[in-house]
């Protein structure tokens, strides 16, 4: 059995701040917990023996808290990999990844374990692990199981304050028999099971390593110079690989975090009274996200913001929201845009500057985090050199993952073998930074023109009056051309704009054969679960109109 890496356990940083600093906060949502709750948690569960044995797949479907945060960290030191589930999502999907990731142990709350037992779905489960967020058992009884083993245990952190040691008592004092253990594992373990919607319908699950974990939040907390006194947000949704930072580099940092529930993250109010009250200074978020407080001129609302630290990924950065943002925000404050497939986590980075901020052009996705060898590729599978050559994005390192799960006809699995990852992105050099410029499949020809719709997205973003723009092309039924479409929204709400005028606005930009040839406003975008534009559902609006 291989010797434990401490360097490569990010679970760890746990035990070290609840021995250091037991009385420091960890989670600030509801009545919060230090980091000496936690670990005392954690330890109960992960000693609990209610876990499967070390190499095992722990599942996690409830909704966003800090439960779902401490349910990950109980299945990390148990030496489970765990499998985040969205709680927003349906029961028949989530009973699928289960059946696939064959994860034998569920963790619920007690909503998610009612839809769950009522379903009756065929299951590889052998326990659900009910966590109890109400105070009286009896007020929501479940159904009996069919198929698993229902254990019910108290998510209530409160129960655990007794326990803490007085701020008087030494470093480590308290109860460390609760505590949970160290089990041996490498860094070639994995670490966690993310999700995805696959091409064929069928979700695909993302391994991370624990050295891919460690890599990231190792980098990430020296890049942003991460403190004790900081305090993160979390709005991403667990299954998405932005949430490895908040929960992981808040940890390492011995930092607070906020996870914010799932009816927070949806209004963006919600969000902007927890960043004023919280007095969060690290956020990482998708663009999409920052468009909205933008437009709810939230910044101006908070005297004063305490954000220095501000990252995005995930999507394209339109230069007017960046701009707006920085506007508003204290001088200091510094912004980065992340980039990387979830395949690689972040394997690209920009720190933003004021030449950025006042340039029009596409911002850099910048260069290698640590560990990390990335370049172009052109067609025929040869290294691009030379700056202004369009390529396909790869990497290589400690930031790419194993791969998918039980995927080995996967075309990207012999590429994962060697440590690499084809993207799927094309890149172009400029002045020795790498520039995002689109997705292979969002790239295409119409009349023998090569077309970016990225880039036509770009050329509407800077008119005035719009807040938020998705294009998309439609390739035609027949003997018909493909057409390309452009959903917008305004600044002002309902503003009025006229499709020719918008089509003349993007001709000071673009080539004739560039413009959109239909325009559509809307109220709002449509969004995904992690809060970015749903593409998908922006298409079967686009096909069901050329249908009609």
């Amino acid at each position: 059995m291989n010797t434990p890496d401490p360097h490569a356990l990010v679970h760890l940083a746990l035990l070290r701040h609840a021995s250091e600093r037991p009385a420091a906060p960890f989670l600030l949502a509801g009545a919060g917990a230090t980091y000496h709750q936690a670990a005392c948690w954690v330890g109960r569960l992960a000693r609990s023996g209610l876990l499967p044995p070390p190499g095992s797949a722990t599942a996690i479907w409830m909704g966003k808290g800090n439960t779902y945060a401490l349910g990950i960290l109980a299945a990390l030191f148990a030496g489970n990999r765990y499998l985040p589930l969205d709680g927003a999502q349906p029961v028949e999907r989530a009973n699928t990844i289960v059946g696939d990731a064959g994860a034998s142990v569920l963790i619920v709350d007690r909503a998610h374990a009612a839809m769950w037992l009522r379903q009756a779905l065929p299951s590889v489960l052998e326990r659900l692990i009910v966590i109890d967020e109400q105070e009286h058992h009896e007020s929501f009884p479940l159904p009996p199981s069919p198929h698993a083993a229902v254990v019910s245990l108290s998510a209530d952190l409160r129960e655990l304050a007794g326990m803490a040691p007085a701020a008087a008592e030494p470093a480590g004092a308290g109860c460390h028999e609760v505590w949970p253990t160290v089990l041996p594992c490498g860094p070639d373990d994995v670490a966690a099971v993310l999700y995805t919607s696959g091409s064929t319908g069928q979700p695909k699950g993302v391994q991370l390593s624990r050295r891919n974990l460690d890599n990231f939040v190792r980098w990430s907390v020296d890049e942003l110079a991460l403190q004790p006194g900081d305090r993160l947000l979390n709005l991403a949704s667990f299954n998405f690989d932005l949430s490895t930072f908040d929960l992981f580099a808040s940890l390492r940092a011995g930092a607070a975090l906020y996870v914010a529930s799932e009816a927070e993250t949806r209004q963006v109010a919600l969000v902007a009274n927890i960043l004023e009250q919280q007095a969060i200074t690290v956020l990482y978020t998708v663009p999409s996200m920052l468009a909205l407080l933008n437009r709810a001129d939230a910044w101006a609302r908070m005297a004063p913001c305490s954000l220095r630290r501000v990252v995005f990924a995930g999507e394209v950065m339109p230069k007017p929201q960046l701009r707006a943002m920085a506007g508003q925000l204290a001088p200091d404050c510094r912004f980065y845009n992340f980039y990387g497939p979830t395949e690689t986590n972040v394997c690209l980075y920009h720190r933003v500057s004021e030449a950025d901020l006042a340039s029009d052009a596409p911002l850099p996705v910048g260069t290698p985090v640590a560990a990390t060898e990335v370049w172009l590729q052109d067609e025929a599978g040869q290294p691009i050199m030379q700056a202004g050559q369009l390529g396909e994005i790869w990497v290589r390192g400690d930031c790419v993952t194993p791969g998918y799960w039980q995927r080995e006809a996967d075309p990207n699995t012999p590429n994962h073998r060697l440590g690499m990852h084809a993207t799927g992105d094309y890149g172009e050099l400029v002045d020795g930074l790498l520039v995002y410029r689109g997705r292979k499949d969002r790239m295409f020809k119409l009349n023998g023109y090569r077309i970016e719709l990225g880039e036509i997205e770009a050329a509407l973003a800077r008119h005035p009056a719009i807040h938020e723009v998705a294009v998309l092309a439609h390739p035609g039924h027949g003997s018909a051309s493909p057409r390309v479409h452009a959903w917008y929204v305004t600044r002002a709400a309902g503003q009025p704009l006229a499709a020719l005028d918008l089509k003349r606005f993007c001709a000071d930009f673009l080539p004739s054969y560039m413009i959109p040839h239909g325009i559509t406003q809307h109220a709002a975008l449509p969004r995904t679960p992690n809060g970015k534009i749903d593409y998908r559902q922006l298409s079967r609006q686009l096909e069901q109109g050329a249908r009609a």
